[in-house]
């Protein structure tokens, strides 16, 4: 292995997997802050609404004009908020994608080991030497059967062997 804290080492992935985790649980408590600030703002936002309408009845154009600016600046930052819980749910979900790799990585190259030991057990090239010379020992033990079977049958049980045969192809009417 490399040294310590290379990747693929794996202290590395653990390492990495637990400082993953602690991101993502800093970017859901950061999100419940940014939920509890667009409340603050849409609360406000209220206010302001209730204000226009008191100073609308009172006849005050300029106080109107300048408390709706207000609600406009206020949605643009809830907007910016809500754009940025966007950004943060996507890291988390990129993070969750990457711990989710890294099990899926571990996992192949724990089967890579296993096959290799395996590998290494069967001794592969030695048992398939084996199994070729097992291969021809088999035809020619084959061929030597076939040339003893020709030996054995003479002519007559070839004549005899050809008459049961006609009789088995009449019998079946062919």
């Amino acid at each position: 292995p490399g040294p310590p804290g290379a990747m693929g080492n794996k202290n590395s992935a653990l390492d990495f997997k637990f400082k993953a985790k602690e991101w993502q649980w800093q970017l859901k408590t950061e999100v419940k802050h940014l939920d509890r600030e667009i409340k603050k703002i849409q609360a406000g936002e209220a206010k302001l609404q209730k204000e226009i309408q008191a100073q609308a009845a009172k006849g005050n154009v300029s106080s109107v004009q300048m408390l709706a600016k207000s609600i406009v600046k206020s949605r643009k930052a809830v907007g910016r908020l809500e754009k940025t819980k966007v950004s943060m749910h996507a890291i988390d979900l990129q993070l969750t994608t990457s711990i989710a790799t890294m099990g899926t990585v571990a996992s192949i190259r724990l089967s890579a080991d296993v096959m290799k030991k395996m590998n290494a057990v069967a001794r592969v090239p030695e048992v398939s030497s084996v199994m070729e010379e097992m291969r021809k020992e088999m035809a020619k033990c084959a061929e030597a059967e076939d040339g003893i079977e020709e030996a054995m049958m003479d002519e007559g049980e070839e004549a005899d062997a050809a008459v049961e045969v006609q009789k088995v192809l009449e019998e079946m009417a062919l």
